[in-house]
């Protein structure tokens, strides 16, 4: 979250001609700015993929907001209900505000939001006086590290495979039903679409990559009907222009990193080169896109790896439990694990590595436990993409 300040300066402060990329956080692993600059001299890139968790439409209204004429616009959010809505993530929007409060007013543009920002700061407060009173802030060693991130605001570290258990989230599924995308975010989208025109911008919107493993009823006879019928209803539906076809985006699992939706080196230069000759097309430009397709990596667990997974049925609705103990050996918790255990107070996990623990958005709902971890990897489940939504709640071993 806290480098939203330093993409939004570099959106404010960059002249000219601009390729602006707004997104969920798939758009800070999947794309290689150099690469499109290289393409297209004439403009500068900024890229503000940013967590889905915060919200895609606040980072999408500070877009237009700094857009000016010449101005290319690409909205290429993950096909998962949330970052497709007017969602808020009131609490990560307080962490990226930490030291940068002028951004403020993208998080105020409602009535709603200015209610969610205000019932949550508090709880950042409380969170932040904690930190600095024990001396214990977060420090970060994983790929969402501040170094991480490159001038244009991308993710540039050498991610070389998949690091999902059978190659992908079983919890993030990923579904082109056109109900994904709600008929109140079609309305928002359309009117940023008059706004950027006002402006002389353009604004259009594509696919972003998303795990072909994950994809509801991929396997089924209807997938392509599925799919077309997504696509024809964007096309008819948008005011934006859609560039490219949704198929080129729906990507095999070796090409993936930690998510259905983050890319991994060799599958961000694959889908790089494909967003490039997208714009091209669209401009009319007939030039050479002369990026080598590179090679799928392996994966680095075999599809057939044993499995070990915490079913939601096994522990939900008792009252009676007060304290769960989760081996280094259990390598998924399903979705509502926990949901009407009144009673349960500590769920304690002995794995160090909190990204080979997969997880969805919804572990705690249903419960007021906290969460107990090694006190080595501390920061590292604090600071974990999935795990940092819970960060309030994760605590130390004793």
């Amino acid at each position: 979250m806290g480098e939203l300040k330093y993409k939004y300066n570099r959106l404010k402060n960059t002249d000219g001609k601009r390729i602006i990329i707004v997104g969920g956080s798939g758009m800070a692993f999947d794309v290689d700015s150099s690469l499109i600059k290289e393409n297209f001299p004439e403009y500068e890139v900024v890229n503000l993929g940013m967590y889905a968790a915060l919200g895609t439409a606040s980072v999408l209204d500070m877009a237009i907001s700094y857009c000016h004429a010449g101005d290319i616009i690409i909205y290429a959010p993950e096909q998962n209900t949330q970052p497709l809505s007017m969602y808020l993530g009131s609490d990560f929007a307080w962490q990226a505000l930490d030291g940068a409060y002028y951004m403020l007013p993208f998080f105020m543009m409602s009535e709603k939001n200015i209610s969610l920002m205000a019932a949550a700061f508090p709880r950042f407060a409380v969170q932040k006086l904690k930190l600095f009173v024990t001396n214990s802030a977060p420090d970060p060693d994983s790929v969402y590290r501040k170094s991480a991130f490159n001038e244009y605001g991308d993710i540039a570290d050498d991610l070389p495979q998949n690091t999902m258990l059978n190659g992908f989230d079983e919890n993030t599924a990923v579904s082109y039903d056109t109900s994904v995308i709600p008929a109140d975010y079609v309305s928002y989208l359309n009117e940023c679409d008059k706004k950027a025109t006002q402006k002389g911008s353009t604004l259009l919107f594509t696919y972003c990559p998303a795990n072909k493993a994950a994809v509801v009823g991929a396997k089924e006879s209807d997938f392509e009907n599925a799919i077309d019928g997504y696509d024809l209803f964007l096309r008819n539906t948008l005011a934006i222009e859609v560039i490219g076809n949704p198929y080129d985006s729906i990507m095999d699992k070796e090409w993936f990193y930690d998510t259905n939706f983050h890319l991994n080196s060799n599958g961000k230069k694959l889908y790089t080169r494909q967003f490039i000759r997208n714009l091209k097309a669209y401009l009319s430009d007939s030039s050479v896109t002369a990026i080598d397709i590179p090679d799928k990596p392996s994966l680095l667990y075999a599809t057939d790896t044993e499995k070990r997974v915490l079913l939601a049925g096994t522990y939900s609705g008792n009252t009676t439990i007060t304290s769960i103990t989760v081996g280094d050996d259990i390598s998924m918790i399903e979705d509502y694990a926990f949901k009407g255990c009144a009673s349960l107070k500590e769920i304690h996990i002995k794995n160090t590595v909190p990204s080979s623990l997969r997880i969805g958005q919804h572990l705690l709902d249903g419960t007021d436990a906290n969460i107990y971890v090694p006190a080595e990897a501390l920061s590292l489940y604090k600071t974990d993409y999935r795990f940092s939504v819970y960060s309030s709640r994760i605590y130390a071993e004793k």
